[in-house]
């Protein structure tokens, strides 16, 4: 299967635009040219200036990148018609995205791994199940001293919001874990770049519906699985 058909059947009616793609489709649907700015503020998710002179000016949240086609379509058609209902569709996305936590400093992270190397596979995965658009900071977890305890398990990976980094455990850059197991966790920790956590009633959801309809779209989703629990006996006693 080539890289292209599975990044299309694992975001199946959830895909990534690239942003060339997306200002053309502005392009296609304006009588002027149309530039586009892609951003992180969550100030302003969206704004367009239609000063006279000159292109039409499209800033946006990089989310939308993500947005549902009859968003897009909605913003396609504002630059054409001025619409205030095509304008409220848009709108009413931008306060659809939660707020992004305050970001702090990433940590200094080692990356090369003996075995693996997670700047390698951060990119593979970014440019084969997200269109090149999911960045991250990515590293290798400490490695910790054996502890004669009862065996724990472990976590194979884990993501943190603020710092936009994927940690990833030290205990899988080994001869030992497929490469494609590797792959898989850096895969599943990029996507709550994609999918992000909900404050529900009294706690916060990490894996929600969503996140775990897109997870299981990736390629060899119950291998992966089943390896894991395989790869999580035979570690778990690794600190």
């Amino acid at each position: 299967m080539s890289t292209a058909a599975r990044q299309l059947d694992l975001f199946e009616g959830n895909t990534c635009l690239d942003p060339q793609t997306l200002l053309d489709r502005l392009n296609a649907h304006s009588h002027r040219r149309v530039t586009l700015r892609l951003t992180d503020n969550r100030v302003s998710m969206a704004s367009i200036d239609f000063s006279k002179q000159g292109p039409i000016r499209v800033s946006l949240n990089e989310q939308y990148l993500w947005a549902p086609p009859p968003v897009i379509d909605a913003l396609c058609a504002y630059v054409v018609t001025h619409r205030k209902a095509d304008w409220q569709v848009v709108a009413d996305f931008a306060r659809q995205v939660p707020d992004r936590p305050r970001r702090v400093t990433p940590p200094r992270l080692r990356s090369k791994g003996k075995v693996y190397d997670l700047k390698a596979l951060r990119d593979e995965v970014s440019r084969d199940c997200f269109g090149g658009a999911v960045t991250c900071h990515i590293g290798w977890g400490r490695d910790g001293a054996p502890r004669r305890r009862k065996r724990r398990s472990i976590r194979f990976g884990s993501w943190h919001a603020q710092t936009r980094t994927v940690r990833v455990h030290p205990a899988l850059d080994s001869e030992a874990v497929p490469r494609e197991f590797v792959r898989y966790i850096v895969f599943h920790e990029m996507l709550h770049v994609v999918v992000p956590s909900e404050k529900r009633v009294g706690r916060v959801v990490h894996h929600t519906a969503e996140f775990r309809a897109l997870e299981s779209r990736y390629p060899g989703f119950e291998r992966m699985k089943k390896l894991g629990t395989q790869l999580l006996h035979e570690l778990s006693g690794v600190r």
